[in-house]
């Protein structure tokens, strides 16, 4: 998926099942030697979710974060506070279930390098709605029924993730 041209980027997401080596994974992730996201599949509705996160991220004159990566799970969550962002959308060590996003910018791609380290099944993205928990996605974006009700469900998460430098949700 190619994000703003003026990044000249591409994101790529893969989900990845019955993983048995993620605490392996989150230690790699946290020392830096994976050069990517990994996030709980049951906080994403949609891809494009992640799209606008990364976006945001990349086209940041500054990250508030260390990397682009903990970035894209920081512009994720509601929150200003960057440990509970990256605690509520980023892996557990008993998570079986993961989402794995990668940059290719400038025609550098690592995306097989950290592929290759999951010891798990990958399957079709379109799998993502059998693995997200709306009542909980509902709750971290702080959406009401009535709103659930009469705005689409990932406009209302577009829209807080996009303002949420300005606005206190």
């Amino acid at each position: 998926m190619n994000l703003d041209l003026r990044t000249n980027a591409q994101l790529q997401i893969k989900i990845y099942r019955n993983i048995k080596n993620v605490k392996n994974l989150k230690q790699k992730l946290i020392s830096g030697e994976l050069k990517c996201c990994m996030i709980k599949p049951s906080l994403i509705y949609d891809p494009f979710q992640i799209a606008v996160a990364a976006n945001k991220a990349l086209a940041s004159a500054k990250l508030i974060t260390k990397t682009i990566f903990s970035e894209i799970l920081f512009n994720l969550s509601v929150s200003k506070h960057i440990t509970r962002s990256l605690q509520t959308f980023g892996i557990d060590d008993n998570d079986e279930n993961i989402l794995v996003v990668t940059i290719s910018q400038n025609g550098e791609d690592n995306s097989e390098s950290v592929y290759s380290q999951i010891d798990g099944e990958e399957v079709e993205l379109s799998q993502l709605k059998n693995l997200s928990d709306l009542d909980n996605i509902k709750n971290v974006y702080k959406i009401s029924e009535k709103e659930s009700l009469t705005i689409p469900l990932i406009d209302s998460i577009v829209s807080r993730i996009a303002t949420k430098d300005f606005l206190s949700h």
